[in-house]
């Protein structure tokens, strides 16, 4: 008999991230859906209830208001803190432009795995209301 268990989540920010820091674990904290609860809103991790292969989305809105911000951010998917999908936004320096950058991949996760989502880049600008984590299981 096929069982089918029905594990997603979808997040976003409530509030802007306005400074960064290098390594940051960035906390989707608007948690919109969670089915079987994988997904933690107060830590920004994942943690697979299950095995098998799951589905993540990012999509990234950056803004730069001023040069106290970096008008680029690298961000990355990690599977128990090790890189699996790097994003970049860019807005060429110049103030008041925002820059959107979104990535999908699909992992293989052991019960327990850990995937969250990392700044790459401090001081930078992450726009709530464009940006989301999103994941589900596949099958």
């Amino acid at each position: 008999m096929y069982v089918s268990v029905k594990i997603s989540f979808h997040a976003g920010l409530s509030s802007a991230i306005q400074h960064s820091t290098l390594g940051q674990t960035i906390v989707f904290d608007q948690v919109d859906t969670n089915l079987a609860g994988g997904y933690n809103g107060t830590t920004g991790v994942f943690t697979a209830p299950v095995a098998g292969n799951y589905v993540f989305s990012l999509t990234i809105m950056l803004y730069y208001p001023d040069s106290s911000h970096s008008y680029y951010g690298n961000l990355h998917i990690s599977k128990n803190n090790h890189t699996d999908t790097i994003v970049r936004a860019d807005t060429h320096v110049q103030t008041g432009r925002l820059d959107s950058a979104s990535a999908t991949t699909v992992m293989g996760l052991n019960t327990g795995d850990k995937v969250s989502v990392v700044a790459d880049t401090s001081n930078i600008y992450i726009s709530p209301g464009y940006s989301y984590f999103t994941g589900f299981l596949l099958g």
